[in-house]
């Protein structure tokens, strides 16, 4: 699955959501089955998006896209009929792959005092929904920030299953990164590996604003763009997280 370096991730869909379709009798015979559910949490920034249609495009799965803000009218009336009906047209199209993104918008944790009850309702619609889409051809694949505030029942094997944390870009694909978002652009001599390594904690959408800034800096005198700008970019466009922050969020307290 091309999905721009990032080996950690790919090989964990590889082993667990990819080989298990191409090979169903070897699973079959170890009593290994697909997930219920993904959960792909981390920083914003990181194509967890991105990384869900890589994944529906690699198995040839239809892909449905849901964010709660699709469903923002439903929080006082009908919204368990519209997550109802978010599971029927994953299934109607199936095999797919339903991506929630924010999924802690439309399933927050319950154990506060201050949750509503129609969000109770949409929490549990969505968990019987869940229970029986892996029956239907329906992979479902949440997305977060923020995973302490899902509601630990969704976290709960045989929903979803399997937690894969997306963060920032490793080497490998710092280095794609960058050919691609300076591609097209009047370029110079660029020192890709030293870019690569100048990144480190960067996200996605970070890297991509680095470039935009480095084409600014060189059209500011008309030239092309070197090693130097994109090294100067980074006054401007700095890291939104340090390393500390990011491993807080791959092994979160609940």
């Amino acid at each position: 699955m091309a999905a721009g370096g990032m080996s950690e991730v790919k090989m964990t869909l590889e082993r667990d959501v990819i080989l298990p379709l191409q090979e169903p009798e070897l699973y079959e015979r170890y009593k290994v089955s697909l997930p219920n559910g993904i959960l792909f949490y981390g920083p914003p920034g990181c194509g967890k998006t991105f990384i869900a249609r890589k994944l529906a495009d690699h198995m040839d799965f239809y892909f449905v896209e849901i964010k709660p803000s699709d469903l923002a009218s439903i929080y006082v009336h009908g919204g368990q009929k519209l997550i109802g009906s978010m599971f029927d047209a994953a299934e109607k199209n199936s095999p797919s792959i339903l991506f929630v993104d924010e999924l802690d918008a439309l399933v927050p944790s319950r154990e506060g005092d201050d949750v509503g009850h129609h969000y109770r309702a949409e929490v549990n619609e969505f968990l019987v929904q869940l229970n029986e889409c892996s029956k239907k051809d329906i992979l479902v694949i949440g997305a977060t920030n923020f995973i302490t505030n899902i509601d630990r029942a969704v976290q709960r094997p045989g929903r979803m299953d399997k937690k894969i944390f997306i963060g920032p870009p490793d080497f490998e694909a710092r280095n794609e990164l960058l050919h691609i978002f300076l591609k097209d652009r009047p370029l110079g001599k660029i020192d890709w590996i030293k870019l690569a390594e100048e990144t480190e904690i960067y996200t996605c959408a970070e890297i991509e604003e680095l470039a935009n800034e480095a084409a600014r800096i060189a059209l500011a005198t008309r030239r092309n763009i070197e090693t130097q700008d994109i090294i100067e970019a980074k006054r401007v466009v700095a890291p939104s997280l340090t390393a500390e922050e990011v491993e807080r969020m791959r092994c979160p307290l609940h």
